[in-house]
């Protein structure tokens, strides 16, 4: 339907259609259109969809929290409610306190009741998925769940004005709001990387702090409410949820969210802070809002600033650069929009920097303009400076060409990550497809839609194996990695690109287990990095430097790279403060294999500290450095209080990642050698029998963990049941690891302590009593008499002697005990 005055007919009868009864709809229609069966018809869709989505908005919110019900000191949680503070259309937000010992000031927000088990798994796994987007412009998601079907959601306290408030407060500048907004629009960037769509930007959702930061809060919260709603009904589109004044058209129609969307809402949200009124502020209510967006086109920036004479900023300051960059944001088409919130970030730092917009048409008059008034003192120097001004010229030609490229490369990453996102449309019969799924159909695609753009598709596949990286998927993460090391290559990728690339094969090939393969990577990745003034890339390199240096004796060169680690990240931003928790735990696991048990327990009380102060319950950091946490326990021969922390995190790990996952065998890997520790070696064996079988499907027969479970099998089962084949399995751990081990490396001693250990069991004394003590001085040598696994060797070697009748050599060993 084409003519405006047809479409203006239709939303006058759905308007008036509204108002009467179901009952006398039909008639009243029947006489208005008059046999007209396409105006019927349009009539007919909009009263359908209104029906389907009141419904269903209904549905969603039918169980919303009483506001009247004061719940201050109910608990939701680990969070006790302390005051309410403020309520919105979602729910009612209350301050809370952790309750778990952990000093943390919360912002809770109840919102509505889950209808059914299936839709309280949605809604968990969503927000557990939210959990793990931090950005120092979003207030982070801390926890979800809900008590007796209620949803709740536990978000960053911030101590923060809402952001059109602050601005009108503080009488902010054309420079200062853009500026606002430029650090916002970062902070969805950085969501987008992880196909993440806000899809509520607006002032309400927006606080800024005293010190002048803004914090971007209820990230993804209404996109976790209806997916948890999403089963009770297939046509439930987004139009069921938004906010007048900026919501994007394809919201009001029920298309598919995607990065566009967003960059829709920005624009709204500057359009508001500069303009003082909201776009189609003419339009009343929120009926009338939604056919108007889908119609109509935004009024001028600088125009509506002159007509409503809220803002302090000028018609003046707003005509030109910055009317061209919000009205390109608020193109009703997604595809006339800016390809990506990055792309739209860029636009407003040049025009910050006074550089040309590319929202702009680029004619010489405005160009040269622009350089003018950037370079008002070279402009009006004496033409015998004219050679100078024109080198300068020509170095900004290129550098607009780098820029021109940057911009373009953006963009096309932001439509294909759009198509990423449009792809698990469950309108085109994709439904509950997975993250992995959707990462190796782009894998598979990248070389066909971005075959002639190798820096796009490099850039595509570091995101992909980066996140084949945390899924586990380490094989899949390394062919996406050397792929893109290749473009990166070819195509005269950046210095950081390289670098990056170069430190996450180090990491994946840590991963895997092979360590010495790692090392020299993760050395030329710091190398690479040191000079670019990066400290976050440079300190998860050394971090994976250290990890590999660990792994391969060098553990020296490892305690020196978690120390410098630590000693950045301390003086760095509130991010990287944030990220010592990593030093912390790696500096406890090493010092933990070294004997240096107080100095170990203390660096992992550190890292827990850290990690439950700064990551939500469930996070699996959070549940890793648990784990080590339990470890340093183990060794302190306090096996009783890791136990339930343990099963804690493989019931936590079981039930997200699954019981194949890596990380739960690793944690279970764990629990055996607690096990063993507290003397219950019959509950070991088939854990470890178990463990043992799951890391040799995932990381292979040779890799050190899959071995130490063999071994933790082995001597599980002989101390239980004494036989050959007990002893087979540890021989067999022992001359493989000395094999593929370092000369002298304790992990091979150890296992001759189990060997040992089984053969006194079998009453082989002489053989015992060659091997203990063979391993014994090995350990000694490498890790001294206060290690653990020492001592467990003069333990078996007192047990040996007092069954030969040596009591002096039982003295004598008795001594050493506790040394």
């Amino acid at each position: 339907m084409q003519k405006a005055e047809d479409r203006a007919r239709v939303y006058r009868l759905f308007l008036a259609s509204l108002d009467l009864a179901p009952a006398l709809r039909a008639q009243f229609l029947a006489e208005e259109c008059a046999g007209d069966e396409a105006i019927r018809a349009e009539v007919d869709a909009l009263l359908q969809i209104s029906t389907r989505d009141e419904a269903r908005t209904h549905a969603l919110m039918a169980a919303t929290v009483d506001t009247d019900e004061d719940l201050t000191g109910h608990t939701f949680g680990n969070f006790r409610l302390t005051g309410r503070i403020g309520e919105g259309g979602m729910g009612v937000v209350y301050r809370a306190e952790r309750v778990d010992g952990v000093p943390q000031a919360v912002a809770i927000k109840l919102v509505s009741a889950l209808g059914s088990r299936q839709a309280q798994k949605r809604f968990e796994r969503e927000t557990q998925h939210l959990a793990r987007l931090e950005h120092p412009a979003i207030a982070r998601l801390i926890d979800a769940g809900s008590n007796h079907g209620r949803a709740w959601i536990a978000m960053e306290f911030v101590d923060g004005r809402r952001i059109d408030a602050y601005c009108a407060s503080n009488a902010l500048g054309t420079r200062a709001i853009v500026g606002l907004v430029v650090q916002i629009a970062d902070a969805v960037a950085a969501a987008h990387q992880m196909l993440i769509v806000h899809s509520d930007i607006k002032p309400t959702n927006v606080l800024v702090t005293d010190k002048g930061v803004p914090k971007l809060i209820d990230f993804g919260i209404s996109a976790a409410l209806r997916d948890a709603g999403s089963e009770a009904s297939e046509t439930f589109k987004a139009g069921s949820l938004f906010s007048p004044g900026y919501a994007a058209p394809e919201q009001i129609k029920g298309n598919a969210l995607t990065v566009a969307t967003d960059v829709f809402g920005l624009g709204a949200l500057a359009y508001r802070l500069l303009t003082g009124v909201q776009i189609l502020a003419q339009v009343s209510d929120p009926v009338a809002y939604m056919h108007a967006i889908c119609e109509q086109d935004v009024s001028l920036p600088s125009r509506a600033a002159g007509e409503a004479r809220k803002s302090p900023v000028t018609e003046h300051e707003l005509r030109g650069d910055l009317d061209a960059i919000l009205c390109k944001a608020l193109e009703r088409e997604p595809a006339r929009r800016y390809a990506s919130v990055v792309e739209l970030q860029a636009d407003l730092v040049r025009f910050l920097e006074g550089r040309p917009v590319a929202a702009r048409r680029q004619t010489v008059a405005y160009r040269l303009g622009k350089f003018a008034r950037r370079n008002a003192l070279a402009v009006g120097l004496t033409a015998a400076l004219a050679v100078s001004v024109v080198a300068g010229a020509i170095v900004a030609q290129l550098q607009s060409h780098r820029e021109a490229l940057a911009r373009e490369m953006a963009a096309r990453r932001g439509e294909f990550l759009e198509s990423l996102l449009k792809s698990a449309d469950p309108r085109q019969g994709r439904r509950d497809i997975s993250v992995a799924e959707l990462l190796d159909s782009a894998a598979a695609e990248l070389d066909h839609k971005l075959g002639n753009e190798p820096l796009v598709e490099a850039s595509m596949l570091g995101l992909i194996a980066q996140t084949d990286m945390s899924l586990g998927r380490f094989e899949k993460g390394l062919d996406a990695n050397e792929r893109q090391a290749r473009l990166l290559k070819s195509a005269g990728g950046s210095a950081l690109d390289v670098a990056r690339a170069v430190a996450v094969h180090a990491e994946l090939l840590a991963a895997l287990g092979r360590w010495a393969d790692a090392l020299p990577l993760a050395r030329d990745a710091v190398d690479r990095l040191r000079p670019l003034h990066s400290p976050t890339d440079l300190c998860d390199a050394l971090y994976a430097l250290a990890v590999a240096s660990a792994r391969t004796g060098n553990e020296k060169e490892a305690e020196a790279r978690y120390l410098e680690t630590l000693e950045i990240e301390s003086h760095g931003n509130e991010n990287l403060q944030r990220q010592r928790m990593f030093p912390y735990r790696g500096l406890a696991v090493l010092l933990g294999e070294e004997g240096r048990y107080p100095e170990a327990l203390n660096y992992a009380s550190e890292a827990l500290a850290l990690a439950r102060k700064n990551l939500p319950a469930g996070h699996p950091d959070l549940l890793a450095i648990q784990v080590n946490y339990a470890g340093a326990l183990v060794n302190m021969h306090r096996g009783s209080e890791a136990e339930p922390l343990l099963r804690e995190v493989i019931a936590e790990q079981s039930r997200v990642l699954g019981e194949g996952h890596k990380d739960t065998l690793l944690t279970q890997y764990s629990l055996v050698d607690d096990l063993l520790e507290l003397h219950r070696d019959a509950e070991a064996i088939e854990l470890a029998r178990h463990v043992a079988r799951g890391l040799e499907a995932a990381l292979g027969p040779e890799n050190t963990y899959t071995l130490g479970a063999w071994g933790y099998f082995g001597i599980a089962s002989c101390n239980v049941h004494p036989g050959d084949d007990a002893l087979e399995v540890l021989r067999r751990v022992e001359a493989t690891r000395r094999r593929v081990l370092p000369p002298r490396s304790w992990l091979v001693y150890a296992t001759g302590v189990n060997v040992g250990a089984c053969l006194l069991r079998l009453q082989r004394y002489d053989a015992a009593k060659a091997q203990l003590l063979d391993a014994t001085a090995g350990l000694e040598a490498t890790r001294g008499t206060g290690f653990r696994r020492t001592q467990a060797a003069y333990h078996l070697l007192q047990e040996l002697s007092v069954a030969t009748g040596q009591r002096s050599e039982a003295q004598a060993w008795a001594k050493k005990i506790g040394t």
